[in-house]
Formats: structure tokens, C-alpha cells, sequence
């Protein structure tokens, strides 16, 4: 059984799109993406339960970093 390391919860279909379009030019296999319509709840919901919450930039600049790393 496969877990994925993160969990990448967007608010709309057209964030969902961009999401997968990353995770897959970066050859990253280990998240979920997940659209989440209640995103500010479901915000709250994270923070409330102490989860890290990152926007959309600072994932992808986590995730070029993270494959930059794996490539040098």
C-alpha cells in the first residue's frame, strides 16, 4: 500500500489542474491532491489541529527545491 507524503488540498478545479500538471513536470509521485470547496474551513480545520499550511508558491517552490535536490 502506497501513502502519500503530502497532501495538497486546492480550493477550485482550476487550481486542482495546475496542481497536477506540477507534481507530475516534477516527476513527484508521493501527494495527494484533493479539491476541498470549504477550503477556508477546511483551513481553520489544519491550523486548529496544528497541520502546516503552505500557499500555492511556497509548494512549488518547496517542490522544485525538493527535485532540484534529487537531481545535484
Amino acid at each position: 500500500m502506497r501513502i502519500p507524503r503530502f497532501l495538497f488540498r486546492v480550493k477550485n478545479r482550476e487550481i486542482e489542474l495546475e496542481a497536477k500538471d506540477l507534481v507530475e513536470a516534477l516527476g513527484i509521485d508521493d501527494i495527494e491532491i484533493r479539491r476541498d470547496d470549504t477550503i477556508a474551513e477546511a483551513w481553520l480545520e489544519d491550523y486548529e489541529a496544528g497541520r502546516t499550511i503552505y500557499g500555492f508558491e511556497e509548494i512549488k517552490e518547496y517542490l522544485e527545491n525538493l527535485v532540484r535536490g534529487k537531481e545535484g
